[in-house]
């Protein structure tokens, strides 16, 4: 199959846009402060809205430009409450959402401060419930709130095409921390001197740096190539959604520590921003689940 993968200007548009929205009210330092994410400014962007019909109250675009949005929040490290909120709108779900896994027997509430509900990614798939009682647990050092929740009795399981949108916007985040943590990894070894030369013009500096690049733009065209096959109803979309859902938390992953390395011993404390990506990461593959890639040979529904 092919596809074109050149950005058309309704989406240039839309990522300007975005990244306008994102730097004003998501800078990666507000996690340094403690700050928690609000959402409404993405409420206002419409962000939630972005691949809804116009006829239904939303801009009408596609799970194309949807999953690139994704990919902005992950590069700004945005509160996994948007990825659960935008995948629970799709089981027609109004109440504020947050994310969570499971843990042992109970749930593991992802940033629930406000929350009425909970998706959760279970052994069987992802759950919403409403959101019970909580017991706040230490969150290994990130801004981002954690809790431990007994399971609802009360829910309501996603359906084949729901978890398809699931895997792939989660996977674009993913691309976006992987994205984030190498933007972050160069430009301070542009600045961070040694020898009298900025690390950046070492050959080892240069070759991690590459590998990073290398990365990204593999999973790049995957989440690309997703997105259309689950757009068109392609018969390879199961398994180009399987694929990327391998792909790019191990590429997220192995950025964020590379991240980490180029940025020496600061890269572990709380002073500098590199951590965050790998925590980040850490999160949202949990949320993503363990997927089998040869059980997708069937094609999945246009969405």
């Amino acid at each position: 199959m092919s596809f074109d993968l050149t950005p058309g200007e309704d989406l240039r548009q839309i990522l300007d846009a975005a990244e306008t929205m994102l730097g004003t009210h998501y800078p990666v330092a507000r996690l340094g402060e403690g700050q928690v994410d609000d959402l409404a400014p993405l409420e206002d962007f419409g962000a939630f809205a972005l691949a809804v019909a116009e006829d239904d109250g939303g801009a009408g675009f596609t799970l194309v430009e949807e999953a690139q949005l994704h990919v902005a929040l992950g590069r700004h490290l945005v509160t996994p409450r948007a990825l659960a909120t935008a995948v629970a709108r799709r089981l027609d779900a109004g109440a504020t959402v947050c994310a969570g896994v499971a843990e042992g027997e109970g749930w593991l509430a992802l940033d629930p401060d406000g929350a009425e509900a909970i998706l959760v990614r279970d052994g069987g798939g992802l759950v919403l419930a409403a959101l019970g009682d909580t017991t706040p647990v230490e969150a290994l050092g990130h801004a981002m709130p954690m809790a431990r929740v007994a399971p609802g009795a009360d829910n309501r399981r996603a359906d084949a095409a729901t978890e398809a949108v699931a895997r792939l916007l989660t996977s674009a985040q993913l691309l976006g921390v992987a994205t984030g943590a190498c933007d972050l990894a160069v430009e301070y070894a542009r600045t961070r001197e040694q020898f009298g030369r900025p690390i950046g013009s070492f050959q080892a500096i240069k070759h991690q740096a590459a590998d990073m690049a290398i990365g990204i733009e593999q999973v790049s065209a995957l989440v690309d190539m997703a997105a259309i096959a689950l757009r068109d109803g392609h018969e390879d979309a199961g398994f180009q959604l399987s694929a990327l859902a391998r792909l790019a938390p191990r590429v997220a992953l192995a950025n964020a520590r590379t991240g980490i390395q180029i940025h020496g011993g600061i890269g572990f404390s709380a002073e500098a921003d590199a951590h965050l990506y790998l925590k980040q990461a850490h999160v949202l593959r949990q949320f993503l689940g363990a997927d089998d890639i040869m059980s997708h040979s069937a094609p999945l529904t246009p969405y």
